[in-house]
C-alpha cells in the first residue's frame, strides 16, 4: 500500500513534538450509493486511535486500534466488513481522532512525551465498494471540535457533555458550518497491515461493594484487579464535573493508594483519572474510548449536584480467541492459575505489557517470560508477531534492542541485556513449537543474526556477558545471582534456538552457532562450575540456569536443587528468572511435587502467600510493595499443561505429543483442555484414573504413573 496521500485531521501539523491538548476531532464524509454493494470494506490507519462509524454506527466492538507499533518505522492499518451498514442513498463515514501513543503529553519516565514521532492524530481511510475505491480520506471531509477534551494514555479522558453534536455521523445532519479538513503529511512509519486481534470490551462488572471514604466521594470496588475504564450514568446539573479515579490498591485510611503510580509519572495528579462534565439531562451514559486504566477501586467526586446512578467495570483487553483452560481441585492451585490467566489478559491490550496502571509498557523480560503461558491460554500467535515487528523495528543498526518495545529513545543502555532480548528469539520460537508454522521465526531470523552479530563481541576477557538485567525482583538483594551468569545462560539460550532454527531452514548456519554455543558453553563451566558440582554462589537461579539450558545435564544437581528447595520449606529464594527455570527443572527431573509446593505453600515468599493475602492477579514482588498485576511471575500456567497435566509437544504443531502427567498428590483431581492446530485435547484425571481425548492425526505417546490406569473418553 502506498503511503504518500489521502492523510487528513483537523488540526493540522504540531510545529514540534509539543503538540498542545486538543479536543479530539470530529471528522465526517458524505456519500451516495445508487446500488447497494454486495461486499463493502473500510480500510483506515490512525497513529493514535480511532473510532470509525457509517451512519451513527461504530463499524466494529474493537476499540483503541489500530494497535500501537514503532510509529517511526510503521503504523498499522485494519480492515473491517461493512456491508451491512450501508443503505441506498445518502450514506456518512464519521471518524473520531484519539491521541492513542502518537501524542503522548503525559511527563513520565520513558519520554514517550518527546517521541520523534508526535504530532497530532492523521486519519488515512478508503471504502471500497464491490472491490473499486468509492470513498477516500481527502480535503471533501468536514470537521469540528468533539466532546472528548482531553485524552492522553497515562493520565485519562475529560468529556464535556455539554458539547456533544446529536447526529453528527448520521446522513442527515448539516455539516455545512463545519470547517474543512486538513490535508496532512504521513505519520513517519509506513503502513503495514495488522490482522491480529484487536482490543474490546470483554467483561463488563458490577461493584461488589462501595462505601465513602470522607462524606463526599464514592468508592467501588470490582472485586478483581483489571484493565479498563468505568461505564457511568449520570444525572443532574449542567456544567458540574464529575471526577473518576482508579487504583490497585487501597490506603490504610481505606482511601485509594496512588502511590505507586504517580512516581513514575511526574503529572502524577493526573494519572489514572477521567473527568465527566454534566450536560444538565438525566440517564448520561459515559465511557472513555481513548484510555484504558489498571484498577480494582474506583473514586468517584462529583464537584456540585450531580450523581452517578449507576456504575459499571468494562474490562478491556486484546480479544483473542480461548485456546486453554484449567480446573485443578487444589484451590491454592486454581487461584494461582486465575490470578495468572487475569493478570495475562489484564497486560495484553494490544500488546504485551508489565503492568495496566503506571507504565503501560512493553517490557520485553516480561513477554518473554509469559509467551509459553500465553500461548497455553490463547490463540494469540498473530499478536506475538505484531509485537515482534515493533521489536525489530527499534532495533539499532548495531542490532542492539530496547528493554521497552514501542520505544522513543528510552530502554537501550538500561533495562535490557540478553534476559530481556532473548524475546526476539523466543517469541518465534514458541509459535513454531505451537503453531508448527516457521513463517515468524524465518521473518525475524535476519535480526536474530544481527542481534548476535552485535552481542557475541561484548564478550568480556573471561568469555563471560556481564551487562543487562537479571534475575530481577528477588526478595533479598544479596541473594540475587551474577547477571553475569543468567546473561551468558540466555545468549546460550539463543544460540540453541538458532541451531534449531537453522537446522529447519538454514542449514548453513548450523556450524557456525553450534561452534558458538559450545565455546559459551566452555565459558560458562570454567567461569561459574564449582568443584561440588554448583553454579556461582550456589544460587538456586545459578543451577537452575545451568540444567535449563542444557549447559549442565547433572541429576546430581537437580536432586541438590530439590534439597536447596525442601531445606527452605518450598519458599521461593529467586527472582523472575528462577521463577520460570527453578519449577521446571525440579519437574523436569522427578520432583514436581516440590515444584508444586513452590507454587502452593502459603508462606512468604510464594505465589500461595499472594492468594493468602487476597491477591486477584500476580504481583510486582514478593512483599507486594509494588503493582499489583504483573505477568513477569506468570509461568505458573504452561507448568500445568507441561507437567501435571503433562502435555509436551514432541514436534512442532502437535505433530507429535507426549502425555505424562506427573503423580503430583497434592494437586488432587484435575480437567484441562487445549486447542491444538488439530483439534481439541481433553485431559481429566480422578483419583487415580486418567482419561483423555486426542485428535487422531496427532502421534501420541502416553506415559502415566505406573499405580494409574487409562482410558480414552
Amino acid at each position: 500500500m502506498r503511503n504518500q496521500t489521502y492523510w487528513i485531521n483537523q488540526h493540522g501539523e504540531a510545529c514540534d513534538w509539543r503538540a498542545p491538548d486538543l479536543p479530539a476531532p470530529l471528522l465526517r464524509k458524505t456519500f451516495t450509493i445508487d446500488i447497494l454493494p454486495e461486499t463493502a470494506m473500510i480500510r483506515f490507519a490512525a497513529p493514535g486511535w480511532a473510532d470509525i462509524s457509517i451512519n451513527g454506527k461504530l463499524i466494529t466492538e474493537d476499540i483503541m486500534i489500530p494497535a500501537v507499533t514503532q510509529l517511526d518505522k510503521h503504523t498499522g492499518f485494519c480492515e473491517y466488513d461493512v456491508t451491512a451498514l450501508l443503505r441506498p442513498g445518502k450514506n456518512v463515514i464519521g471518524a473520531v481522532l484519539g491521541n492513542g501513543w502518537f501524542n503522548c503529553a503525559t511527563h513520565e519516565l520513558w519520554h514517550f512525551d518527546k517521541a520523534p514521532w508526535r504530532n497530532f492524530n492523521r486519519l488515512f481511510l478508503e471504502l471500497y465498494a464491490d472491490g473499486k475505491k468509492s470513498v477516500k480520506s481527502d480535503s471533501s471531509w468536514r470537521c469540528n471540535a468533539g466532546p472528548t477534551i482531553f485524552n492522553h494514555l497515562r493520565s485519562g479522558e475529560h468529556f464535556d457533555a455539554r458539547n456533544v453534536i446529536p447526529g453528527w455521523d448520521t446522513p442527515d445532519f448539516d455539516d455545512s458550518s463545519w470547517k474543512k479538513v486538513c490535508m496532512v503529511t504521513p505519520p513517519p512509519g509506513t503502513l503495514i497491515k495488522d490482522d491480529s486481534p484487536q482490543c474490546r470490551i470483554n467483561e463488563v462488572i458490577s461493584p461488589v461493594k462501595s462505601w465513602m471514604p470522607d462524606g463526599d466521594s464514592v468508592i467501588f470496588d470490582f472485586g478483581k484487579n483489571m484493565t479498563g475504564f468505568v461505564e457511568i450514568t449520570t444525572a443532574g446539573k449542567a456544567g458540574v464535573k464529575i471526577a473518576i479515579t482508579y487504583s490497585e490498591l487501597l490506603a490504610s485510611n481505606n482511601d485509594l493508594c496512588r502511590d505507586n503510580v504517580a512516581c513514575y509519572i511526574v503529572d502524577g495528579d493526573k494519572a489514572q483519572t477521567d473527568i465527566f462534565i454534566h450536560d444538565g439531562s438525566d440517564n448520561f451514559v459515559w465511557h472513555p474510548r481513548f484510555v484504558y486504566h489498571g484498577f480494582r477501586y474506583v473514586k468517584v467526586l462529583a464537584y456540585g449536584d450531580a450523581r452517578v446512578t449507576n456504575i459499571k467495570a468494562c474490562y478491556v483487553h486484546t480479544g483473542f480467541a480461548p485456546a486453554g483452560t484449567a480446573e485443578i481441585s487444589n484451590k491454592i492451585a486454581q487461584k494461582v492459575f486465575d490470578c495468572t490467566r487475569n493478570s495475562y489478559i489484564a497486560n495484553f491490550t494490544g500488546i504485551p505489557t508489565d503492568c495496566p496502571h503506571r507504565e503501560k509498557n512493553g517490557w520485553t523480560g516480561d513477554a518473554q517470560l509469559a509467551c509459553e503461558t500465553g500461548l497455553w491460554l490463547y490463540d494469540g500467535a498473530k499478536n506475538y508477531d505484531h509485537f515482534l515487528q515493533i521489536l525489530a523495528d527499534g532495533q539499532r543498526p548495531t542490532g542492539q534492542l530496547s528493554g521497552i518495545a514501542p520505544n522513543a529513545g528510552w530502554g537501550y543502555n538500561w533495562g535490557s541485556g540478553p534476559v530481556w532480548d532473548i524475546a526476539l528469539f523466543e517469541m518465534p520460537y514458541r509459535i513454531w513449537k505451537f503453531t508448527g508454522n516457521l513463517d515468524t521465526a524465518k521473518k525475524y531470523y535476519p535480526n536474530m543474526q544481527k542481534y548476535l552479530d552485535y552481542i557475541l563481541p561484548l564478550r568480556n576477557d573471561d568469555g563471560v556477558f556481564n551487562f543487562g538485567l537479571g534475575d530481577w525482583c528477588h526478595h533479598t538483594r544479596s541473594r540475587i545471582v551474577t547477571v553475569a551468569l543468567t546473561s551468558t545462560a540466555f545468549v546460550y539460550g539463543m544460540l540453541d534456538i538458532m541451531e534449531e532454527f537453522a537446522v529447519a531452514f538454514a542449514p548453513a548456519d548450523v556450524e557456525k552457532y553450534r561452534e558458538i554455543k559450545t565455546e559459551v558453553k566452555t565459558d560458562f563451566i570454567r567461569n561459574f562450575r564449582n568443584a561440588d558440582g554448583s553454579y556461582a554462589k550456589d544460587e538456586w537461579t545459578a543451577n537452575a540456569c545451568a540444567l535449563y539450558f542444557k549447559l549442565d545435564d547433572s541429576p546430581a544437581l537437580a536432586e541438590h536443587l530439590a534439597q536447596q528447595v525442601r531445606n527452605n520449606d518450598h519458599k521461593a529464594d529467586f527472582g523472575i528468572v528462577g521463577a520460570k527455570l527453578i519449577p521446571r527443572i525440579l519437574a523436569e527431573y522427578g520432583y514436581a511435587a516440590d515444584a508444586f509446593k513452590l507454587y502452593t505453600q502459603t508462606e512468604f515468599p510464594g505465589w500461595g502467600n499472594w492468594i493468602a493475602r487476597g491477591a486477584t492477579s500476580l504481583w510486582e514482588t514478593w512483599h507486594g510493595n509494588g503493582s499489583q498485576t504483573h505477568i513477569m511471575f506468570g509461568d505458573f500456567a504452561a507448568w500445568c499443561f507441561r507437567y501435571l497435566a503433562g502435555i509436551t509437544i514432541i514436534a512442532p504443531g502437535f505433530k507429535k505429543v507426549l502425555l505424562s502427567p506427573a503423580d503430583i498428590p497434592e494437586a488432587g483431581d484435575f480437567a484441562f483442555e487445549y486447542n491444538t492446530p488439530h483439534g481439541k485435547i481433553i485431559i481429566e484425571k480422578c483419583g487415580n484414573i486418567f482419561r483423555y481425548s486426542i485428535p487422531e492425526n496427532i502421534d501420541l505417546t502416553l506415559n502415566i504413573p505406573e499405580n494409574w490406569s487409562s482410558g480414552r473418553f
